[in-house]
């Protein structure tokens, strides 16, 4: 029974690890432009978004210190590597055109574009995140819904071209009746679980302040939750002399939080190799966990099963990068690659 659920989950990782292409979609694009009509501010926003679009794109791709290396791009090269411009929202008033758009580029042409200065790509792979904001004040935690500064932070703050993408809980009816706010604020697992279905997003930031609304100081701190690897770490608590300091407070904590991400989602496909590891299994929960972590690793292309024991998996691993990044990036997954004579050894730390 043990080994058939065994099965059952190499199929899962298998297919999940062969994932879907590079990401090459900038999306949440703002632009606002104003011309002599509408037709021609629309024109002229739809310009300024690929260039807008490609600029994230860059940051997105090429290390810093390697930008200038990079050629301009005219519109009529940026027409050519951009595949579909997709419209989220738009305005129009005379004269001037308000929208957002996602900007969907060709790989093929923006990696030649890129190899004209010869730089080194890395592709970021965003891992979008739903962000509870919570307040916590004399009389216990608001409800989710409660309009207030914490929340306007976290609403305003802009993600789009980062590697963490944030929405704001709504706070709606049906968000209610999928989890409390103090279920939220004890970190629930299975009641903040309930909220994945719903906005699609693998990651849930609890953001909490504690303190009185009226006067300072406040304590900013809370909890992230991976719903794909089941992960639930703790954001490290500050104090602020007060609510018009909150704003800045949110950048930082998404900064941490962006920059984390970064570490184990920037993949250099510019080269790739396999390796063939073997996995202990001390018992199901074992290979539960490997799979979930490997599935969460943008570097790791493919897992191969090529034998699977009750005491062990024989895996080959397809990546990109080098061995010394993936030992890297995976143990920034939590997981253990060492090499003892000619066999690589797999393991949760």
């Amino acid at each position: 029974m043990a080994l058939g659920l065994l099965v059952a989950i190499a199929a899962c990782v298998e297919a999940h690890a062969q994932g879907g292409p590079a990401n090459f979609t900038v999306t949440d694009v703002n632009v606002d432009v104003s011309a002599a009509d509408a037709v021609q501010a629309r024109e002229l926003g739809i310009q300024e978004a690929r260039r807008k679009a490609a600029a994230m794109l860059v940051e997105r791709m090429v290390p810093a210190e390697d930008r200038a290396r990079i050629p301009a791009a005219d519109e009529a090269r940026l027409q050519s590597m951009v595949r579909a411009v997709e419209f989220v929202r738009e305005r129009s008033a005379p004269g001037r055109y308000i929208a957002t758009l996602n900007v969907v580029f060709a790989p093929g042409p923006v990696k030649a574009w890129l190899g004209e200065g010869g730089v080194r790509t890395a592709e970021t792979v965003t891992r979008p995140a739903l962000v509870i904001p919570l307040w916590k004040g004399p009389a216990g935690v608001e409800p989710l819904d409660d309009r207030n500064a914490w929340r306007e932070a976290w609403r305003t703050l802009d993600t789009a071209g980062s590697a963490v993408p944030v929405t704001v809980i709504r706070g709606d009816q049906l968000d209610q009746n999928a989890v409390s706010a103090e279920q939220a604020y004890v970190g629930d697992v299975s009641a903040l679980a309930r909220l994945t279905d719903r906005y699609r997003t693998p990651v849930i930031v609890v953001a909490i302040v504690e303190g009185d609304k009226e006067a300072g100081p406040l304590t900013v701190g809370g909890l992230r939750y991976d719903a794909q690897t089941g992960a639930r770490s703790e954001i490290a608590k500050e104090t602020v002399p007060g609510a018009t300091q909150l704003p800045d407070a949110a950048r930082k904590i998404h900064a941490r939080l962006d920059e984390q991400w970064r570490g184990m989602a920037t993949v250099r496909r510019d080269s790739q190799d396999s390796l063939d590891v073997i996995v202990p299994i001390r018992a199901l929960g074992d290979w539960v966990q490997m799979r979930q972590r490997l599935g969460a690793v943008p570097a790791v292309k493919n897992v191969v099963v090529r034998t699977l024991e009750a005491d062990r998996a024989d895996l080959r691993l397809e990546y990109f990068g080098t061995p010394e990044d993936l030992q890297r990036i995976l143990a920034q997954a939590g997981l253990t690659l060492d090499r003892e004579a000619d066999t690589w050894r797999l393991q949760v730390r």
